[in-house]
């Protein structure tokens, strides 16, 4: 008698470029993205050729006859292991294949001592980071139509900034969130990103229509005024403005309020090790 197999049975193999297409669908999919718009599949798309190609030993696939039924991404930056994404196809969730993703993830990140996920408010991802070790900091986010009269005027010494300055700002997130994001802010000014530069206080990238993408500051008056800049660049957004906002961005809610924007609960930032203070930031989703 033939043996039977396992309908839940699924294997992990790294992720290669050819699978691009099918986990860019699957991950935008679970997240709300529609992919029939071309700009925002090609950002999906761009999304996972970035982390591939910075770090493809930190790339996996769970596949189930032969057909990607999950994705995980995780990068290094210095001391610094982030997850850049995990989706696993809702029609085979709670089969086991997000834990083992995550497993060989966290196993790319061994040599560093600090770690953050910039997590949805599913139930089971945000239980499979608590149990892999990570404190759960719950979070904010801001949504609605910025009311253009309620904003003080632009801080002049606020600039937009380009390529040119991305090197300068490696110190300011090292000191904030414990490595730079240089490779991604270069990778969110090639996506048609602004990149907003408060001399060596803080920075932000804000992209118009989306929202504010990622702001890292030394204090809070540089934080404010830059997030009142990007929230100008940013615009009438269909999708959240802003997003895992914790307790200690005080001076972000009071501007986001002060916006005209409603703030509700959305995810946790999931933190191990130490960082650094994570304040005054709104971390980068896919790249913390």
């Amino acid at each position: 008698m033939p043996a039977r197999t396992n309908p839940r049975a699924f294997g992990l193999r790294a992720l290669v470029s050819a699978d691009i297409p099918r986990v860019a669908e699957l991950s935008a999919t679970a997240f709300g993205f529609d992919l029939s718009d071309p700009a925002i599949a090609g950002f999906w798309r761009r999304r996972l050729e970035h982390a591939l190609t910075t770090d493809p030993e930190g790339c996996f696939v769970a596949e189930r006859d032969g057909r990607p039924i999950g994705v995980a991404q995780a990068i290094m930056r210095e001391r610094l292991w982030i997850l850049s994404l995990l989706t696993v196809d809702p029609r085979v969730q709670s089969a086991g294949a997000g834990r083992a993703l995550l497993e060989r993830a966290l196993a790319y990140g061994t040599a560093t001592d600090a770690g953050l996920i910039a997590s949805s408010s599913d139930p089971r991802a945000l239980r499979l980071y608590a149990l892999a070790g990570f404190t759960l900091h719950p979070t904010l986010q801001a949504r609605g139509s910025i009311d253009v009269h309620s904003r003080p005027p632009v801080d002049p010494e606020v600039r937009e900034a380009g390529a040119e300055d991305v090197a300068a700002l490696a110190g300011i997130s090292r000191e904030v969130r414990g490595a730079p994001h240089t490779q991604e802010i270069e990778f969110a000014l090639r996506s048609g990103s602004h990149l907003l530069r408060l001399r060596d206080r803080g920075f932000a990238v804000a992209t118009p229509g989306q929202g504010v993408w990622l702001l890292v500051a030394r204090d809070d008056d540089a934080a404010v005024s830059l997030l009142w800049s990007a929230l100008a660049i940013v615009g009438p957004a269909e999708r959240p403005i802003a997003r895992w906002i914790t307790a200690e961005q005080g001076w972000a809610v009071e501007v986001l309020l002060r916006a005209g924007l409603r703030v509700e609960p959305y995810g946790a930032l999931c933190v191990r090790g130490d960082p650094g203070p994570l304040t005054p930031l709104l971390p980068s989703a896919p790249f913390a």
